[in-house]
């Protein structure tokens, strides 16, 4: 084990977070009914929501499954971003993979909880019908209004800190060791995710899910599969056996 063979674990989750974020938009069109895409459809109707849910949750637990998925390759890329970038700025590179790795995490908690909370609801045919409204009834309302994350509140995990991850990355990507339009793409990714944050605080929801469709299904994917390749490629044997 080496800081070479790690930069080449970090190259390959960059390029299996952009397959998993991929894969992700696919089966949320393809699999998690029209009733359940609360994110997207703005469902306010918690019967509606808990009616298909007990039809078939499994479309929808996967995609939150794979977004947990996506952020642990993550985590294991910013990891060894910051071997890559501490030259250009050693400071800045640690500050960055701080709040990066803490995002990552953060969202591995946020979307392991999602899983949690929907197998619940799912299973609620399973509970007596007396009991259903008292047991169910507020959770269902929450999910259907859709409850802020305790874990992510306004996306600030996911926007935010996501955000401040790709600017400082880009800057230092900048700096030099790195194609200029890839830095330029961290640099859009940076602007994107500040959006949807904003959009986030303002509670404008088609903003919020606009911005989360290109960081999520388009910017992020593409700028993770160019990096994992540079990482898998240049990894330096100076940093390591």
């Amino acid at each position: 084990m080496s800081d070479r063979s790690f930069l080449r674990a970090g190259g390959v989750a960059g390029i299996l977070l952009a397959l998993t974020a991929w894969l992700s938009v696919v089966e949320y069109y393809a699999l998690v009914p029209a009733a359940q895409q609360v994110a997207l459809t703005g469902t306010r109707d918690p019967n509606t929501y808990l009616a298909s849910l007990s039809q078939g949750a499994t479309g929808l637990l996967i995609f939150n499954g794979l977004y947990a998925l996506f952020a642990f390759w993550s985590l294991v890329g910013i990891i060894a971003v910051y071997f890559r970038l501490r030259a250009n700025g050693e400071a800045w590179a640690f500050f960055g993979t701080f709040v990066g790795a803490f995002a990552a995490a953060a969202t591995i908690v946020s979307s392991v909880g999602d899983v949690a909370r929907l197998r619940f609801l799912a299973e609620s045919t399973a509970i007596p019908e007396g009991h259903l409204k008292d047991l169910m009834g507020v959770t269902a309302m929450n999910y259907a209004f859709r409850e802020p994350s305790a874990a992510n509140p306004f996306g600030i995990v996911t926007f935010m800190l996501s955000a401040l991850w790709f600017l400082v990355v880009a800057g230092l990507m900048w700096r030099g060791g790195f194609p200029r339009p890839l830095a330029l793409l961290g640099a859009v990714a940076f602007a994107d995710l500040t959006a949807g944050f904003v959009a986030s605080l303002a509670g404008a929801t088609a903003l919020v899910t606009v911005a989360a469709l290109v960081a999520g299904g388009l910017g992020g994917p593409v700028f993770w599969l160019w990096l994992g390749i540079l990482l898998w490629r240049d990894a330096r044997p100076r940093l390591g056996g």
